[in-house]
């Protein structure tokens, strides 16, 4: 009863969101001509996603356990409506992009999950010595997401035709090449404005659940990674592609694949939590009900850093980085990864064992980067596997002498570093 009644507190405190909804619902119907935005099409769907808004509003008003997700998914639809009818008016991306965001804010992520008590009590798991859902670990997550979705949506600008020029700091004209390649041109929809969607869910998932998200909503963490990770191999295979297919490197699409590196690195701590809490519930019997409503598994403790919100700046910066260490010989790895990558252009070698460099090297820079996570600590032994590969791939390349005794030597290198462990500093149960 005691339950009940707090979520019944909690659905009539925040049912002033969805007035918010409402009245973006009444946008959408009401604004499309003020916009002068021309295509029959994009006029038709922002009216009848208006009119949706506008009815699941109402009824999520009175309760209505379905009417956020209607909001939510309606939302979603916005985002993707100006690249399915190819927008014609920036007015117009700008518009439905925007007031997707805001649906699926108000609906979804800040009024709360109707059922679901996502307290702030127990967040540090058992064996833990940190909290993985912590808003402290979870900021540098919402800034790099948001510092790829604005570069996302640049190039989907250029891609629909709104700017006819693209900047780019290091390669001249490579970021122009890339996003109007014929890689890019395969797909249906602009891929740089997917790109930007699904940067926009992962900032949105990253604000969705209080600090003990990890236990009280396994399924959102667990959608969370699936999306981050897909997108992330999706942006190291772009980034590998460049200079293999199109012959061009694109400044802001390596800035956006580096985010989402760094962003798989610091969200895989709270992806081992939900594992672990979600085998320990399938030995028990309860796998389902746990992953979809949450648990208060033994052995959990309070996060007393949570208590001091907002931290000090030296606390702040130590928190956010806690199941992350910068190990020397990781960083050491990076750079040789960096090196392969470009040893093509330093040392003007083509032809197969160009191809390696750059796909391998690329490859090192990954595993190297998510290493440096403690969880991830073992997968750094994948480097000696490639370093071992790039090693005999160089011998037989028929290079000349100095360049193939620095590229081996480079491998070997490697393939030292890539042997220690180093000391973890957490510990993780």
């Amino acid at each position: 009863m005691l339950k009940k009644n707090h979520l019944a507190k909690e659905t009539h405190h925040k049912s002033w969101y969805f007035l918010v909804t409402l009245f973006l619902g009444f946008w959408l119907l009401f604004t499309v001509d003020m916009l002068g935005i021309s295509q029959s099409e994009i006029v038709s769907s922002d009216r009848i996603c208006g009119a949706i808004a506008i009815v699941a509003s109402f009824f999520a008003l009175r309760g209505g356990a379905f009417s956020p997700w209607v909001i939510g998914f309606t939302g979603v639809y916005l985002q993707l409506a100006p690249m399915l009818f190819w927008a014609k008016d920036s007015s117009a991306y700008l518009n439905d992009t925007v007031s997707g965001i805001l649906l699926i804010l108000f609906s979804l992520i800040f009024p709360g999950i109707k059922g679901v008590m996502d307290e702030d009590k127990g967040q540090i798991p058992k064996g833990w010595s940190y909290n993985p859902s912590s808003w402290v670990q979870r900021f540098p997550i919402l800034v790099f997401g948001t510092i790829g979705w604005f570069a996302a949506r640049l190039m989907c600008a250029y891609q629909l035709g709104y700017i006819d020029y693209i900047w780019d700091p290091f390669f001249v004209d490579g970021t122009e090449k890339v996003i109007s390649s014929d890689i890019s041109k395969s797909f249906p929809l602009p891929d740089a404005g997917l790109g930007a969607l699904a940067y926009s869910l992962e900032v949105l998932l990253g604000l969705k659940g209080r600090t003990a998200r990890w236990r009280t909503m396994p399924w959102l963490v667990v959608g969370f990674s699936f999306l981050v990770v897909p997108l992330g191999l999706v942006s190291i295979v772009l980034v590998i592609l460049q200079p293999l297919i199109v012959g061009a490197w694109c400044s802001l699409c390596l800035l956006a694949a580096f985010c989402m590196l760094l962003m798989c690195m610091l969200t895989l701590d709270e992806v081992v939590a939900v594992t672990q809490l979600l085998i320990t519930a399938y030995k028990e019997g309860h796998l389902v009900r746990t992953f979809f409503k949450g648990t208060y598994p033994e052995g959990v403790s309070d996060d007393l850093a949570a208590e001091k919100f907002p931290p000090s700046l030296k606390e702040f910066l130590v928190e956010m980085v806690r199941g992350v260490t910068f190990q020397p010989y990781l960083i050491g790895c990076t750079l040789l990864g960096i090196f392969f990558m470009l040893s093509p252009f330093l040392f003007q070698f083509e032809g197969l064992i160009s191809d390696f460099s750059h796909t391998l090297g690329a490859l090192i820079v990954v595993v190297s980067i998510l290493s440096m996570a403690e969880v991830a600590r073992k997968i750094r032994k994948l480097n000696f596997v490639l370093a071992l590969v790039l090693a005999i791939c160089v011998f037989f390349s028929g290079l000349d002498l100095i360049t193939m005794g620095l590229l081996i030597l480079a491998s070997v290198a490697l393939a030292v570093l890539s042997i220690p462990e180093g000391k973890l500093q957490e510990r993780y149960g």
